[in-house]
């Protein structure tokens, strides 16, 4: 990639459009076109700051709010918790822990056992408890008791929803306190263990119902449900919009501006993705000292915030592209040539460019490497900026190149092929031929065809080549 240079005067005064003349890449500024104070870009640099660190505020509260108002997305989360072993051996112990504190496992024993064998009924209780905790293992990796967890953490989700949002039904039934009932799987799991199907009915209400938080706490959890809310909607619709403004402010400058921000997209990403590493330690030590436990805990934090690493992984491939684009429409000289290679096929097949567009459009949503990538919403950005950038690039070429013609960039390819290739095969021979001065002519031809030199250039060293021919002498290319 070219790399970029320091701003100078010369940067200051860039052509309006960003578009730069057929043969003179950024040569400087041109007659009649903006210019942009040095304050003005300072502060669009400042603008383009603040809207950053507002755009790592809002990859965190997108993530709450993803997490926390979706019950699908909280029931895909906690369903993927049970499915790792470690978070399955802690919740096996737990609940078996809460089987044996609450309910009288022993007496159930002793009445399901003949009366000669009730005296066998204590010793029986305490060797199944191992074997329960295998079995409620076991029994909590089956597809039947991972639905039923599923479908209880969703109904959770749902009534913090319904309470967030001000809603009757099942919050007045609980009196605006949000419960996880654990009341079937416990059923489920003891019918697998012989123990009564309905066991659930000896535990205690906050154990076969956990209590995410009480009536009293009913103010406190709304206003920080709808703060997060405003705040991800809100961050999602200014950031792009402050992003814009700075676009819009550095007339003359855009593109390095446009590369900025792309850059400014990933630095936001990488500091997210960072920090969720740092705290998994930091929380997981945190919350306890029991190694067995911090296992637990940290499995926990990294499935919690795997939607938080996906929406920062998307504001960085966003930003990856934003830096490819910019860069591309520069003045470096491989981004240059392939303009100029592409530019006939782009003014001559118009319909075919926003064709390949729109298949290439299809290929990345199959792909959906990022989750804005397979939402609605997503795709229809993608695809207005796709084809806004397709037509922008159209244009450019066009003013850019005007008299380029297919075939010229492989003849040109394909001639210095040829060079390469005449130079290996002569390497061994003690008095190569040098090139004829048509040889080097044509070289000259292509070179400014392709950009490499400019118009001045090339007659200048034309010029030299046939004073060097009529004094007997060639000059190489």
């Amino acid at each position: 990639m070219g790399a970029e240079e320091p701003h100078t005067d010369a940067d200051l005064t860039e052509p309006a459009d960003d578009v730069t003349t057929a043969g003179q890449p950024d040569s400087g500024p041109e007659p009649g076109t903006a210019r942009i104070s040095r304050k003005r870009l300072i502060g669009v640099d400042i603008l383009i700051g603040v809207t950053t660190i507002l755009l790592v505020v809002a990859i965190f509260a997108t993530w709450a709010n993803r997490l926390l108002f979706s019950p699908d997305n909280w029931s895909k989360t906690s369903t993927q918790l049970l499915q790792n072993q470690n978070v399955r051996t802690t919740t096996a112990n737990y609940v078996v822990d809460q089987l044996y504190a609450n309910v009288n496992v022993a007496g159930l024993l002793k009445q399901a056992l003949p009366t000669q064998f009730q005296g066998l009924a204590g010793p029986a209780a305490g060797a199944l408890r191992n074997a329960a905790v295998q079995g409620t293992e076991l029994a909590l990796s089956r597809p039947r008791v991972q639905q039923l967890w599923a479908q209880a953490n969703r109904a959770a989700d749902q009534t913090f929803v319904d309470v967030v949002n001000g809603k009757k039904g099942t919050v007045g039934v609980n009196q605006g306190a949000v419960t996880l009932n654990l009341a079937a799987i416990v059923n489920n799991i003891a019918s697998r263990l012989g123990l009564p199907s309905d066991v659930a009915s000896h535990l205690p209400p906050n154990v076969a119902n956990l209590v995410i938080f009480k009536s009293d706490q009913l103010k406190y959890v709304q206003n920080g449900g709808k703060a997060i809310k405003s705040l991800a909607f809100w961050l999602l619709v200014i950031v792009p919009l402050l992003y814009i403004l700075a676009l819009f402010l550095a007339k003359g400058h855009r593109r390095r501006t446009l590369m900025t921000i792309g850059f400014a997209g990933i630095l936001a990403g990488v500091l997210v993705i960072a920090g969720r590493s740092i705290l998994k330690g930091q929380i997981t030590n945190a919350l306890t000292s029991d190694a067995s436990l911090q296992v637990t805990i940290h499995d926990v934090y990294g499935i919690a915030t795997a939607i938080l690493k996906d929406v920062a992984s998307g504001a960085i491939f966003a930003g990856i592209l934003l830096v490819a684009a910019a860069w591309f429409a520069g003045p470096a000289r491989p981004a240059r040539a392939s303009r100029q290679a592409i530019a006939p096929f782009l003014r001559e097949q118009t319909v075919a460019t926003f064709g390949i567009v729109g298949g290439l459009l299809i290929l990345l949503f199959i792909w959906d490497p990022i989750p804005a990538t397979g939402k609605p919403i997503g795709i229809l950005v993608f695809i207005v900026l796709a084809l806004l950038g397709t037509y922008l690039l159209i244009q450019q070429t066009a003013v850019e190149f005007p008299e380029a013609r297919s075939g010229t960039a492989t003849h040109s390819i394909r001639t210095r092929v040829a060079s390469m290739r005449q130079s290996r095969q002569s390497g061994g021979s003690s008095a190569p031929s040098g090139p004829t001065t048509a040889d080097q002519l044509k070289q000259l031809a292509d070179l400014r065809d392709s950009g490499a030199i400019t118009a001045d250039e090339y007659q200048s060293a034309k010029a030299q080549l046939l004073s060097d021919r009529e004094a007997g002498t060639q000059t190489p290319v």
